[in-house]
């Protein structure tokens, strides 16, 4: 794969076309996860339904307000119930639904928080709990339309949007040098060139209503990753949307430098003083 390619060549899609996706398509999507590496050591697994039902089925159980998209088939997503589970899962997601990208599919997270009510429509019998879901298919392009921005419940602006291309906050906003009071400096004759991309990358990652509520702090050989909540995004929708910037920013960073391990959830002994805000919490680190 191209990562970063892929990264700004993803949009979350939400119209789809009434064609199924072949089933020679949906075993490489399954080999593909099964195959792919996770923040840590849970037990994950993946369905795909693709009946015709299924869009029935799933309306008004997932999706933003209920909305599931009609789409031609979804991936549901099913993990031990760990700590920082959902955000492992987002993690996957990502890395899955670049792969669905690279196949000519187009995809969209679903909001889900009802794991009882989703394995119960769905017929899953598993004690796993459903962690994430996503709709996917051949997409529409979609057309020029109006597009809410949703800063809090009684913030809302409205503007137009031209195909499906939403706008992020810009990553000069999400990241910092050794710690809060300092703005990463992006200029070509300072920063890491390929830090910087990674950076991007990680600020092109779905995110539920494009909240992006992460922060990047670089210290050194370290990347620190904090995280806070809001009022609009729910809990699972927040922790997803983390594991997903995480896989864009990791895959940037290992596609360029040898030797980069994984994202390390374990913050329990870091005792820097990052000056951050009381509200944004470190939950990740990256060596290097």
């Amino acid at each position: 794969m191209n990562y970063l390619e892929l990264i700004e060549k993803r949009n979350s899609i939400r119209d789809f076309l009434k064609k199924p996706v072949e089933p020679n398509k949906l075993d490489e999507i399954t080999s593909f996860f099964n195959s792919a590496p996770k923040l840590f050591d849970v037990n994950t697994q993946i369905l795909i339904a693709a009946d015709e039902d299924t869009t029935q089925r799933l309306s008004g159980v997932v999706g933003y307000r209920g909305n599931s998209f009609n789409a031609p088939a979804y991936i549901v997503i099913l993990s031990e119930d760990k700590d920082n589970y959902l955000i492992n899962a987002g993690f996957m997601a990502e890395h899955l639904i670049l792969k669905i990208e690279e196949m000519g599919l187009s995809s969209c997270f679903l909001t889900s928080e009802d794991s009882d009510m989703l394995k119960k429509v769905l017929l899953i019998n598993s004690e796993l709990a459903v962690a994430a879901v996503i709709a996917f298919g051949y997409g529409k392009k979609e057309k020029d339309t109006t597009k809410l921005d949703i800063h809090s419940p009684s913030n809302v602006s409205i503007s137009s949007k031209s195909g499906h291309i939403a706008p992020k906050i810009a990553v000069t906003t999400l990241a910092f040098d050794t710690n809060f009071n300092t703005p990463y400096n992006f200029d070509d004759e300072y920063a890491d060139p390929v830090i910087a991309d990674a950076l991007y990358a990680a600020s092109l990652s779905p995110s539920f209503l494009n909240h992006q509520n992460y922060r990047f702090v670089i210290n050194g050989t370290h990347v620190y990753l904090f995280n806070r909540f809001d009022e609009v995004v729910t809990k699972n929708d927040n922790l997803l949307g983390l594991g997903a910037a995480m896989l864009n920013f990791h895959m940037i960073l290992s596609s360029k430098y040898s030797g980069i391990g994984n994202w390390s959830l374990d913050v329990s002994n870091i005792k820097h003083d990052f000056k951050n805000p009381s509200d944004y919490i470190l939950v990740a680190v990256l060596d290097i």
